[in-house]
């Protein structure tokens, strides 16, 4: 038996496409904030334990128009700190992006009855704390010891007697001498009744911490002197262009999410599928309904695999671990799951199952022509996408996660809507696809070229396993194998001599492509590389400062196996001969970073420099800069010479 039909196989051809595009085009072109953060080791105090939140009333028994004021209150573990709402970075520690502490309202409107005034909070005077994030020790402000916000709120006269809660989201940044944490959204609430009218609340004394509150600012509420929240700026870097954007202004930033879903279905890793898709798309145009059905199922794939990946960013179904993007393909299980359904995948589109399976085994295969298969096929490709979107998505995932987790996993959806949104407007428009050309009878011979290099991109996942580069000589001769029968194939099935001519060239442009791919990423690197595998954030930026502090400028390359863009960005951008000259000068120094492994290691200082965009990250450090420069996105060779000429302490004449 057959594992695929013809037509469903179309499916499972794009999503191959997609993957081996990622992983030879990232390769076959030839050469041509500082801030500390250790790792977060059994040694440290969990989240949980790092502060301790709570939330208390002035008092909780109010009348129709009383005026209270509520507590929050941070108790800190030992060595632990966190940001005031306005933090003040030193001059030497430059270009550090600290979370300011924030109190917001847990729902979208306070409860009737009840109106707290957050922009009239009374923050107290900041700790003095002495850190070392990896310069030097420097003393900054901070809250360090027990310390207790008030709120202003009015109880409004219209109140109705009874029982009324106040929920509130508190984030907050941790950190202690050397390292910054993620932040933190915690959840509190205060609980008020509210008396009728005309009965006195039972008189008490206000707990000891609200001694220091001051009752004028009651005086402001009534004179109508309230301010609003002003917004500030997060630098936005896409795809090398860098601007400006308000944090509340989500609108546009939720239309450059999207729009960063739809480019994703223009990078290497994710181009093929569309042509591909189409086919997939036309096979079922002459059934409307079937072909409306399936392509919506194919879409919410793409969605539901965004979902996902959102709730591993927040933590939210890994135990409170929170992955930044494409950390996930560090995890064994994860790497080894997709490799075999892959692999699986791809010898089925070769057509060498012959045996028959059990029927549950062919309904989760991701063809065209199941419900299933659809679904799954689209989590797939969102998948596969992710190892090429890195340029795209990065200070955009910085910035989800500095927001509620309900806000970021709506945003990760709408990057995957718009990633699915080209298959959405065919199937919502199918006279679209009449000038389109069809699948002809190559269909066959596509379909086990691409299984060939199905089977080469499930090496590809599998050798994430290693850091070690001899698997990239098992994907190579798999992919070569399979141009090769391109070839032959073609000379044998095809029955024109244009389309046998398209083969042969094809097939060979192939073997040179994969061929160059092996070799770039085999051979000796022309840096020097001082790698770092494995090792903790400490030791990392500890490096850092030895280097630095001997007058030597250090570049620092974070990097994983599975990242294709990061190999792009080597073989493009840091080994062409202007790179390549100015990283070979004495006083300067290359580290790289391999995330290949699994483990939280190095990943700290991703994001305590990145604010968690994920990789690539590429950073310049030097004794001639405040603060490191660092990029998320491609740059050109020109702009790493100049910030090495900067962080060497050169000036613009002497550059």
């Amino acid at each position: 038996m057959r594992l695929h039909s013809p037509r469903s196989l179309v499916h499972a051809l794009a999503l191959t496409l997609a993957v081996i595009a990622g992983v030879s085009l990232a390769f076959i072109t030839p050469p041509p904030t500082l801030a500390s953060a250790a790792r977060l080791n059994s040694a440290q105090p969990g989240a949980a334990e790092r502060v301790t939140v709570t939330a208390s009333a002035q008092r909780t028994q109010v009348a129709p128009g009383d005026r209270v004021a509520i507590g929050i209150t941070f108790d800190f573990a030992e060595h632990m700190h966190i940001w005031p709402n306005v933090p003040e970075v030193p001059k030497e520690l430059d270009g550090l992006a600290p979370i300011a502490t924030e109190i917001s309202l847990a729902d979208a409107t306070p409860p009737a009855g009840l109106r707290p005034y957050l922009t009239l909070a009374q923050w107290p005077t900041p700790h003095l704390v002495k850190v070392d994030f990896g310069t030097a020790p420097v003393t900054i402000r901070s809250y360090a010891q027990r310390t207790t916000v008030f709120i202003p709120v009015v109880i409004e006269p219209s109140a109705k007697p009874g029982p009324l809660t106040l929920n509130l989201t508190v984030r907050y940044q941790a950190c202690n001498e050397t390292a910054c944490f993620p932040p933190e959204d915690v959840p509190v609430a205060v609980e008020f009744t509210v008396l009728p009218i005309g009965q006195v609340p039972a008189a008490s004394p206000p707990p000891a911490e609200f001694a220091s509150f001051d009752p004028a600012v009651f005086g402001r509420i009534d004179s109508g002197d309230v301010p609003t929240a002003v917004a500030s700026i997060r630098r936005f870097d896409f795809l090398g262009y860098s601007f400006g954007v308000a944090d509340n202004a989500y609108a546009l930033i939720l239309l450059i999410a999207f729009v960063a879903g739809v480019l994703m279905n223009f990078t290497p890793c994710v181009l093929p599928v569309v042509p591909i898709k189409i086919i997939s798309i036309q096979n079922h145009a002459k059934t409307p309904s079937k072909m409306l059905t399936f392509g919506l199922v194919y879409c919410l794939g793409i969605v539901a695999m965004y979902g996902v990946l959102g709730l591993l960013a927040f933590g939210l179904i890994s135990g409170g671990q929170k992955y930044d993007w494409g950390q996930i393909f560090t995890v064994p299980w994860f790497v080894i799951g997709m490799s075999i359904i892959v692999g699986v995948m791809g010898i089925g589109m070769m057509g060498l199952f012959t045996i028959n399976l059990p029927s549950a085994v062919y309904s989760v295969n991701p063809t065209g022509d199941t419900l299933l298969g659809n679904f799954i096929g689209g989590v797939l490709t969102g998948i596969l996408a992710v190892p090429c979107t890195g340029p795209l998505l990065g200070a955009t995932l910085a910035w989800i996660l500095t927001q509620p987790a309900w806000i970021g996993l709506g945003v990760f959806m709408l990057m995957g809507a718009g990633m699915a949104a080209p298959y959405l407007l065919l199937i919502s428009f199918p006279s679209l696809l009449a000038r389109m050309p069809r699948g002809g009878p190559g269909s066959e011979l596509l379909k086990q070229v691409m299984g060939g290099l199905m089977v080469a991109v499930a090496a590809f996942l599998a050798g994430n396993l290693t850091s070690a580069k001899w698997p990239w000589f098992v994907v190579g001769a798999i992919a070569i194998g399979a141009c090769v029968w391109l070839i032959i194939g073609g000379v044998r099935m095809l029955r024109t001599n244009r389309g046998r001519s398209a083969a042969v060239a094809l097939g060979a442009v192939g073997i040179l492509a994969f061929g160059a791919m092996t070799y770039s990423l085999t051979k000796p690197p022309p840096i020097d590389w001082r790698t770092f595998i494995s090792v903790s954030d400490d030791v990392i930026n500890k490096a850092i400062e030895a280097e630095v502090k001997a007058g030597r400028v250090v570049v620092v390359d974070f990097t994983a196996k599975w990242c294709t863009n990061c190999h792009v960005i080597e073989q493009n951008i840091i080994y062409a001969h202007e790179s390549l000259v100015a990283l070979r000068r004495p006083g300067v120094v290359a580290f790289k970073v391999d995330l290949t492994p699994p483990g939280e290691n190095g990943w700290g200082v991703v994001r305590q420099i990145s604010g968690g965009g994920g990789i690539p990250l590429f950073v310049v450090f030097g004794p001639g800069l405040e603060k490191p420069i660092y990029y998320q996105s491609f740059f050109k060779p020109s702009d790493l010479v100049a910030a090495i000429d900067q962080a060497a302490g050169k000036t613009s004449a002497e550059r």
